[in-house]
């Protein structure tokens, strides 16, 4: 998942609810939806099922988390002999960002990218949490929607977290990284998308992509990131005039880094260091 979409990553939970044996009975051990109304996230704690989305048919059991997302046919089939317990949350979610100090955002359908539509994560303390989501719902105590959020969200950075580190073996994933390290390190210098290729011994045009699909962002945008967070810091921590400031972030036109800045910020650098 990209630092791109964490930062806008906006949800809201409808419902937090927990498939049981005494369910599954109910039901006859069949949960079927025509066109999905929300997304969902689960974690099978026990048992043996299979899930289908659009007819494609996945196994499940007891350590995999699964994600289903709005307007998708979805049928649950679980074994009467071990049922596949889950805990799901159920919600929406936005994708928000600022732009010239006003929020923009818009409605999301789109699975999360953390993972794909089964994901075998393990008996990990997720579980635990998934447990504790659960039961905050269901005890209405105050500020338990708040509670259950934070637990959603952590739920959802240690699935990403998991699926990071298994990228991170491939060596596309190294190289995104060795660029990344390039940029924090230089980006006071003229910095050209070829220049960082030679370094990473990668070609342009296949680097652009790649850090794109890795990142969220284009090569451009992390290094102007990197540069008015550098300038953000020094704003507040220093009297260096504007002008300097923007010259030792890497941006040679004060004109240029103020515009930028304040598309970023909302404000431009002299009243953001005054706020």
């Amino acid at each position: 998942m990209s630092d791109e979409f964490l930062t806008s990553f906006t949800p809201r939970i409808i419902d937090v609810v927990q498939r049981d044996p005494v369910f599954w009975r109910e039901f006859n051990y069949l949960l079927q939806r025509e066109n999905t109304k929300l997304h969902t996230l689960s974690y099978v704690y026990q048992g043996t099922g299979s899930l289908a989305i659009d007819g494609e048919r996945y196994e499940l059991q007891a350590g995999h988390l699964f994600q289903v997302k709005p307007g998708v046919h979805m049928r649950i089939e679980s074994n009467p002999a071990s049922p596949a317990c889950f805990i799901s949350f159920h919600f929406l979610y936005r994708l928000v960002r600022w732009e010239n100090g006003e929020m923009l955002s818009v409605d999301n359908l789109t699975k999360l990218p953390i993972c794909g539509d089964v994901f075998p994560i393990g008996q990990v303390h997720i579980e635990e949490s998934f447990r504790k989501a659960f039961h905050l719902w269901q005890s209405k105590s105050r500020n338990y929607e708040w509670l259950v959020k934070l637990e959603f969200l952590n739920n959802v950075q240690a699935v990403n977290e998991l699926a990071s580190r298994e990228l991170e073996q491939s060596s596309t994933a190294s190289m995104i990284e060795k660029a990344s390290a390039y940029i924090r390190t230089n980006y006071q210098e003229n910095i050209t998308r070829e220049i960082i290729a030679e370094y990473v011994s990668l070609s342009p045009s296949y680097l652009s992509i790649t850090f794109k699909k890795h990142t969220g962002l284009s090569l451009i945008e992390y290094v102007t990131k990197i540069r008015l967070d550098r300038a953000k810091f020094l704003l507040k921590s220093s009297k260096l005039p504007v002008k300097q400031i923007a010259e030792d972030c890497g941006f040679t036109d004060s004109f240029y880094f103020s515009r930028i800045f304040t598309r970023d910020t909302g404000m431009n650098p002299r009243d953001y260091r005054n706020s």
